[in-house]
């Protein structure tokens, strides 16, 4: 079955160093803990590789990829504000490839220009924001505006919640259950919570009461029940996510990222498809779930 695969994450070295920099801003007398957590975190390896890799090499073994794993198209994340690498990454491929905005500070006055400019003129087709990352609540009034933008330009917004990988975090931010005053106050925007919650699975079930514009993804390994007193079954998170959301509202993604000794995470895809195929829910849901959620969100009529 081909998928659409629409939680996947592109980094080139610019991305990396332009987050280095926002963390040594962010914490000026902390810059020994921050570097040895990021190195961690990426790897000299990795670093290394990015280094001698170009646009048109890393397009080049995603599409290989791609087509080795039945992945009809991806969307992809950056992990920095630095959209001239999405743009020109995006454009090799645009029948393939998607591609997020991440906006550094996301309640500046001109993040919504700068938001407008990314859709309009990179031809980006959603905004990715990172609260315990970016150091805000989603609430925020300063914040209103942006998502009046993305309402307006009809692209949805993912937020990363819960636990993270980040090299830090606040997680004072991370709680979805801030996201309710927004649903209500913004019914047209199409919102999406990573990993089903990340950890937060039993708010972000909770967010589903009346709320209808608010999505959840799959990505990823979802360890984070490693880390909760219940230890659900992955299958026990898709089967209430489809009871609560209904098929109709949750996307399929891995959180790949390509790097040395990781390919495409083939063995995510085919885990959540066999979830999926053995839920109780007719073949039309599971397509939707695997790839017709995500066409409508990304690649549908604006």
């Amino acid at each position: 079955m081909n998928v659409i695969d629409a939680h996947v994450h592109l980094i080139t070295r610019a991305m990396v160093d332009d987050a280095a920099q926002r963390f040594r801003t962010l914490y000026p007398f902390a810059h020994d803990a921050v570097e040895k957590r990021a190195e961690r975190l990426f790897g000299k390896e990795f670093l290394g590789w990015l280094d001698g890799i170009t646009l048109q090499q890393q397009a080049a073994e995603w599409l290989r990829a791609m087509d080795a794993n039945g992945v009809e198209r991806a969307v992809f994340f950056p992990i920095s504000g630095r959209l001239e690498d999405m743009r020109d990454f995006v454009a090799l491929a645009p029948d393939r490839f998607a591609g997020y905005a991440f906006l550094d500070d996301p309640a500046a006055a001109d993040a919504p220009e700068r938001l407008r400019r990314a859709v309009n003129d990179y031809r980006l087709v959603g905004l990715k924001l990172y609260p315990s990352l970016q150091l805000f609540n989603c609430c925020d009034e300063r914040l209103f505006p942006l998502y009046a933008e993305a309402r307006s330009l009809c692209i949805p917004i993912t937020f990363h919640f819960g636990i993270t990988h980040a090299p830090v975090a606040d997680y004072r931010y991370t709680n979805p259950l801030d996201l309710q005053l927004v649903l209500n106050l913004f019914p047209d925007l199409n919102i999406i919570a990573a990993h089903f919650g990340a950890g937060f699975f039993r708010e972000v079930c909770l967010l589903g009461f009346h709320n209808r514009n608010i999505h959840l993804d799959t990505s990823g390994t979802n360890n984070w029940r490693d880390y909760t007193p219940e230890r659900l079954p992955l299958e026990e998170i898709f089967k209430r996510a489809v009871e609560i959301y209904s098929a109709e509202r949750i996307v399929f993604g891995t959180d790949t990222v390509i790097r040395p000794g990781a390919g495409y995470r083939s063995a995510i895809k085919e885990e959540q498809i066999g979830i999926v195929r053995g839920l109780k829910i007719s073949a039309g849901e599971q397509e939707l779930i695997l790839r017709g959620n995500a066409h409508r969100l990304f690649f549908g009529k604006r």
